[in-house]
């Protein structure tokens, strides 16, 4: 990690002075928390890939006879989720702060991995990073690419995110496709309706959330509003369900920028993760006068029966 101080040194002078200046001071713009598990099933396990077998049942009823006639059958075949592993490596010289308006991060001990700049980057920048890079760029949207040896790998790498797996499901005649046609803001609303219409009547009175990105929930929103039969004061009464439905809409940060929208019972959208977690996910060394933060972990998102999930993804090369 480069230490960037530049414009610091150039508008406050090259050297510390202590006038009151804190860690309150050193502001920046809000990261995004991580969402999209909390509407997952947990999942702990030390397996690497989370193996699942999907059950088929054949119709059994008959009309009555004396000779026996056999009706039925099992199917079963495999699913899998996997747990991807990440990382995060950094390294820097906090030696760089020490004669700058940013000299109170500056430590007096040895040990530079003490200092509070060290600790002042795990509080504020580590740890959301790590949330705003996972939700925003693997967990829906990731393409997973093996690593290159000796090369960091790419943001949104680390793992097949939720799109992918739909896409692939959606080919592989697996998870169901509805055809809704291009999301339009001024029909959003029907469109959200017709979909619904879609999903098997055995889940119909299922208690699901709809996901789709924030910006499609809010036109969801206004559409429903732009309705003549509804009676409203107020923007809070314009509320996400579904009418005559059990379905409720949810936005996801991580589907920023996409037309997508998919719906499963919450028991069949997994988050799997290691049963034994360590509870210091940074790891601290010190090289020299160099400072290394280094964490690692793993975890997967996934559906235990593809055939109970509902998405408007069309199969690849179909168009709208």
């Amino acid at each position: 990690m480069s230490v960037t101080i530049s414009e610091i040194i150039k508008e406050y002078g090259a050297y510390y002075i202590d006038a009151g200046q804190n860690k309150k001071r050193i502001l920046q713009m809000l990261t995004q928390p991580r969402e999209i598990t909390a509407f997952a099933t947990p999942i702990k396990t030390d397996d690497t890939i989370f193996r699942l077998a999907n059950a088929t049942f054949r119709s059994l009823v008959q009309p009555f006879q004396k000779a026996f006639t056999q009706k039925g059958g099992v199917e079963f075949v495999p699913n899998e989720i996997r747990q991807y592993r990440f990382k995060i490596d950094d390294e820097f010289e906090p030696d760089e702060l020490v004669c700058t308006w940013n000299g109170f991060l500056a430590g007096k001990t040895v040990d530079r991995k003490d200092w509070p700049f060290v600790k002042w980057l795990i509080e504020v920048y580590y740890g959301k990073q790590i949330d705003q890079d996972m939700e925003l760029s693997e967990y829906y949207n990731g393409i997973y690419a093996a690593p290159v040896t000796g090369i960091a790998g790419g943001s949104g790498t680390g793992m097949n995110g939720l799109k992918k797996q739909l896409q692939m499901g959606v080919d592989a005649g697996t998870i169901n496709s509805v055809s809704i046609g291009s999301l339009d803001v001024s029909t959003i609303f029907d469109q959200v309706e017709s979909f619904t219409d879609e999903i098997s009547e055995v889940y119909q009175g299922i208690k699901m959330n709809v996901f789709m990105s924030h910006w499609w929930y809010k036109k969801y929103l206004q559409d429903k509003r732009a309705q003549n039969f509804y009676q409203k004061t107020s923007d809070q009464q314009i509320d996400a369900g579904i009418d005559f439905t059990p379905l409720n809409v949810k936005a996801l940060a991580s589907m920023v920028g996409t037309d997508d929208i998919f719906c499963t019972p919450a028991e069949n959208f997994l988050h799997v993760s290691p049963a034994t977690l360590t509870k210091n996910l940074f790891k601290l060394e010190e090289a020299k006068r160099s400072v290394a933060v280094m964490a690692d972990w793993s975890e997967g998102l996934g559906f235990g029966v593809n055939q109970a999930v509902w998405t408007n993804i069309l199969p690849s090369g179909s168009g709208v």
